[in-house]
């Protein structure tokens, strides 16, 4: 009976009231961390890739340029002489000497195509500058940015400023070579170069951009056709498994992966045909069992009857002995669920109209509800179809029913309701009481085989309910707050439905 048990409770599972299947709720899908990953590896290759291949143009081409400079300033620098740079002084921009210099500064600048050359002196005041925008003897500002590179120059030696903007957001650097009087240095050249190299940086900067976006590209294709070679097979194992959890054991899990993927098919596969053998084992045993127990309870019932007609009606004898008939009826009641639980028929599913079904197990309550107080509504449209088993919703709504008229203990309102489903080819069933609720342990054990919460009770009658509506392609839900109040309903499926469903 243990195993049995384990049975069942693996097939009820998922029928759990008031929670979601856990093989329902939202998971990260293996391919989409693939391309994930994926593309996070190969952005990040790309990115590092990309980041030093342009940090290694960028700083070559600046050494070039910087050497360009050095070149530059070092070769304007030995045109000029220190010794005629002292006669100019503040004034002398008319002079022939100025002009002259100013004519040969001119033609340096435009031979080695600078956008400035000027030269200062050690106070960083203006000699010769080739914009005319600065006379003779005026400071120039932007020097004191430079003030390490001018010690170098100072000391001899050339020198290059770092990479600068203009207000054209136009880069240029500046080259400085000493100008030398009897070995002594009294004066220092700057030439200014626009920093072309830059444009070359940005459109290959643009072009790293470009490859690692197409790279991304080529990668989520790439990823998103390993990631489907990879999961089909997986899903179909998730779906195999889903049929199994529920109890559908008839399907063959089949898998073409020669991997690791279809070794797992062929271990399910195996689990698949032993649950079969141990299912069709226990239903056998459970059957023998039941019809063990059946055949003396029927003949206890004969005798019983047979003594009962034999003892006078007012005989106290009598009453024992039609208790013991009452008895042994419900014996047979509980081993007729217990049979069907355990071995359930095939759904013959037709064309049904649910007025008359409901109409058929209310009557079969009627008694009970008329004992218990208990006020029957029934809302069903006539026309109202489903494509099902009468005789097996008959009995799982007569189940329910019963269920709801021995929780009204106090009287109530019973109403069965019937109309389409918001969802496409569904037809909805709800029995409403307005009972004292459930309490979430009891909801979250409702449909487990053998659990009940009467004194006297298989606790099978809930187990079987689901399983009738699982065979006819249905399922059901309870919604039953502690405040009090209980709605079952079926969603069954329509006529509309019916190809597609069988």
């Amino acid at each position: 009976m243990g195993g049995m048990r384990e049975f069942v409770q693996s097939k009820k599972t998922r029928q759990i009231p008031g929670e979601r299947p856990r093989m329902g709720q939202p998971r990260t899908r293996i391919g989409h961390k693939l391309i994930l990953s994926f593309v996070l590896l190969v952005m990040v290759v790309v990115g590092m890739s990309g980041w030093v291949l342009f940090e290694l143009t960028r700083r070559s081409l600046e050494w070039q340029m910087r050497i360009h400079l050095v070149s530059v300033a070092k070769l304007v620098s030995t045109s000029l002489s220190g010794d005629v740079l002292r006669y100019l002084r503040p004034g002398r921009e008319h002079s022939n000497l100025y002009r002259t210099l100013m004519g040969k500064l001119q033609r340096a600048e435009q031979g080695v195509g600078a956008r400035h050359v000027f030269v200062f002196d050690r106070q960083h005041r203006s000699l010769l500058d080739t914009d005319g925008l600065m006379p003779i003897g005026r400071e120039y500002p932007k020097l004191l940015f430079d003030r390490r590179e001018l010690e170098r120059v100072w000391s001899g030696h050339t020198a290059y400023s770092v990479l600068f903007f203009d207000d054209d957001d136009v880069p240029y650097m500046t080259g400085y070579a000493p100008i030398f009087a009897g070995g002594e240095v009294v004066a220092a050249v700057g030439v200014e170069i626009g920093a072309a190299f830059m444009d070359t940086i940005r459109v290959f900067g643009r072009s790293v951009l470009v490859f690692a976006g197409l790279g991304a590209l080529l990668t989520v294709v790439v990823a998103w056709l390993l990631a489907r070679t990879l999961t089909r097979p997986i899903q179909k194992l998730v779906r195999a498994a889903r049929e199994i959890g529920l109890g559908h054991l008839n399907q063959e899990v089949a898998t073409s992966s020669d991997d690791e993927i279809g070794y797992l098919g062929e271990t399910m596969e195996e689990m698949r045909r032993k649950l079969m053998a141990r299912d069709a084992q226990l239903r056998q045993m459970l059957g023998g069992v039941a019809h063990e127990i059946r055949n003396p309870l029927g003949g206890i019932e004969i005798y019983a009857g047979l003594i009962a007609d034999d003892l006078p009606d007012g005989d106290e004898r009598k009453q024992h002995i039609e208790k013991v008939i009452q008895e042994v009826r419900k014996l047979n009641h509980v081993i007729a669920e217990f049979l069907d639980f355990a071995r359930p028929s095939p759904p013959y599913p037709q064309v049904t109209a649910l007025a008359p079904l409901v109409g058929d197990a209310a009557f079969l309550l009627a008694p009970e509800m008329q004992k218990a107080g208990i006020e029957y509504r029934q809302q069903v449209a006539p026309g109202l179809k489903a494509y099902i088993d009468a005789e097996q919703i008959k009995r799982a709504l007569v189940n329910l029913m019963k269920n709801a008229v021995q929780a009204m203990r106090g009287g109530g309102v019973l109403v069965v309701q019937a109309s389409e489903g918001e969802g496409e080819g569904e037809t909805v069933i709800e029995i409403v009481d307005d009972g004292p609720g459930m309490s979430a342990e009891v909801r979250e054990r409702l449909f487990e085989p053998f659990f009940s919460t009467k004194e006297q009770g298989s606790g099978l009658g809930m187990a079987v309910v689901s399983i009738a509506v699982e065979e006819n392609r249905g399922r059901i839900e309870i919604d039953s707050p502690e405040s009090g109040g209980t709605v079952c309903r079926l969603y069954l499926p329509q006529v509309a439905k019916a190809e597609e469903v069988f």
